[in-house]
């Protein structure tokens, strides 16, 4: 499933008015029919009062469209105009009270273009109770936001970009203030349809209804925590338009992983060697290997410095240990032994728990650029990496990074909050930079491929955001890796991060969110091995997305 901007969704309309003759009036008309579906599906129409709060835009013209066939249902609809001068010829300082039969049809409102006049129009035609907001004190004297069934919020759409301020502002604050239901059409009004961001002040719905395709806004927080259930429908774009090839994101719908070679035995489903370890992080390795023996390699080789070899051991008792030297840190003097062991190993991990003491830095440097098996660099190994992009740009065999977004801040050298505010440009920047698979972890995973595609995904939760949960993930891809070969390097990252945010997921519906643990992922990563095929075909949103 596609995931457009703003900009794509201008473009997607226009082709469909311009190149297919599906005209502006249709397509509102069908976003229309889908909304009065969701609310009919979720609490009724019939008997129901609804207030449909409609802005100057198109969105609003998809609130009045709904409030017609919402009508012709039996529900009592109440239209709550906002942002338009073209309702009542009078005009005033009040929110003005009357059916349609109490408007002026000389006014400006014959001069409403487009679709959305026509809709407006033929609304004022039926017994529908009109306010206008003019100013806030009087409509918070005159409506009683807590007396309506149902709210729909058809105020701003996806072409807000700047922050909602004064009347419209206060709007929105007063309709999250009401203990009624709230549902949006195509986006929370507020909600930067591009970034996820809150402009000012947004709309909390209990249903969005988004219409031809989902926007970045809808996925990305807090715009997806605003958006509450989202159900999609297509409003007849057709299909050459949904899957339009320009659209670089999409949701994460892997592959499946193919079965297990019934005769095949540990010398065939692969080796991977985990590079990494310090004092005091003897935990971030053990956890890396401890994914990696759930996700189906044959061997696991922790090559860790030998003075936590025995602290090691029994948090994974069936890896091969390849201890190294003396010193409580890996280091250059490590090199040789460690290329020799690369050398024998189909995926290397390096980076758990390594430490950004010099000479691991060092070592991280001279490991990047020498070894010849894909590689997966994550935690130590991505502080040693950032900056110096060329030895990961020159590698001919798969990379994959695996950062938070600080640690994307130093490989981009930009701060965090830019990168929490521009997730999928800088995951794409990234990849592009340093030639290299990417995956921006955090709520909703950005995964970024060179070539330019990107897709966000679903799977995993606020659980997850513990200690240890990106070595489990490091452990899980090299794994993945190592026994698949043949996959793609862009499939082998995606079906890594939905099945590491499947575990989660399962984890937490069993154990709750605030006790998880990586270790919990760990454990439930059997069951998401056995059940990730299932879930794919008959769930492949997570229950996150309901196509209608």
């Amino acid at each position: 499933m596609k995931v457009a901007t703003a900009l794509d969704i201008q473009r997607l309309d226009s082709s469909a008015i311009v190149n297919y003759g599906i005209s502006e009036s249709i397509l509102m008309e069908n976003a229309a029919i889908a909304a009065r579906g969701v609310i009919a599906r979720r609490w009724g129409v019939p008997g129901r009062r609804v207030l449909v709060a409609c802005g100057p835009g198109n969105n609003g013209g998809d609130g009045f469209a709904l409030a017609r066939l919402l009508y012709s249902q039996g529900a009592t609809v109440t239209v709550l105009v906002a942002g338009r001068s073209d309702i009542n010829s009078r005009g005033g300082a009040t929110v003005g009270a009357a059916t349609n039969r109490g408007f002026d049809n000389s006014s400006r409102l014959q001069d409403s273009e487009g679709a959305a006049g026509d809709n407006l129009r033929i609304a004022q035609r039926l017994p529908l109770k009109f306010l206008q907001l003019y100013s806030l004190t009087s409509l918070l004297a005159k409506t009683d936001f807590d007396s309506f069934d149902v709210i729909v919020d058809a105020l701003l759409g996806v072409g807000l970009s700047r922050n909602l301020e004064g009347p419209m502002a206060a709007l929105v604050e007063r309709i999250n203030a009401s203990d009624t239901p709230i549902l949006s059409l195509d986006i929370p009004s507020g909600v930067n349809a591009d970034t996820g961001e809150v402009l000012g002040v947004a709309v909390r719905a209990e249903v969005t209804v988004v219409f031809g395709l989902l926007k970045r806004g809808n996925l990305l927080y807090p715009g997806f925590d605003l958006g509450g259930d989202l159900y999609c429908s297509e409003i007849s774009y057709p299909p050459e338009l949904c899957n339009d090839d320009s659209i670089a994101l999409s949701v994460n719908v892997p592959p499946v992983l193919s079965a297990r070679e019934p005769a095949g035995h540990k010398g065939t489903f692969g080796k991977i060697l985990i590079v990494g370890g310090s004092p005091g992080y003897c935990g971030a390795v053990a956890l890396a290997g401890g994914a990696a023996l759930r996700s189906g390699v044959g061997y696991v080789y922790l090559a860790i410095p030998s003075a936590m070899v025995s602290q090691a051991f029994p948090l994974v008792p069936e890896a091969v240990f390849l201890p190294q030297g003396e010193s409580s840190y890996l280091g250059s003097e490590h090199l040789p032994k460690l290329l020799e062991a690369s050398s024998r190993a189909d995926a290397v991990v390096l980076g758990s728990g390594l430490s950004t003491q010099p000479e691991s830095i060092r070592l991280a440097l001279e490991l990047i650029a020498l070894i010849e098996a894909p590689l997966i660099i994550d935690g130590d190994g991505l502080t040693a990496l950032a900056g110096r992009d060329e030895l990961s740009r020159s590698r001919t065999y798969p990379t994959f990074l695996t950062p938070h977004s600080k640690e994307m801040a130093r490989l981009l050298g930009s701060s965090p909050s830019e990168v929490s505010t521009r997730r999928i440009d800088t995951a794409l920047e990234a990849a592009d930079r340093y030639g290299a698979m990417i995956v921006l972890k955090g709520a909703h995973s950005i995964i970024a491929n060179p070539n330019g595609k990107v897709w966000i995904n679903l799977t995993g939760n606020a659980g997850m955001g513990t200690a240890g949960s990106g070595d489990v993930l490091a452990g899980l891809l090299g794994a993945l890796a190592a026994s698949h070969p043949n996959l793609d390097s862009a499939d082998l990252l995606r079906l890594a991060v939905y099945l590491h945010g499947l575990a989660g997921d399962l984890a937490s519906l069993n154990l709750g969110q605030i006790s998880l643990n990586a270790r919990d992922i760990v454990t439930f990563l059997p069951q998401a091995f056995m059940e990730h095929k299932k879930k794919l075909t008959f769930n492949p949103f997570s229950g996150k997305i309901m196509q209608i």
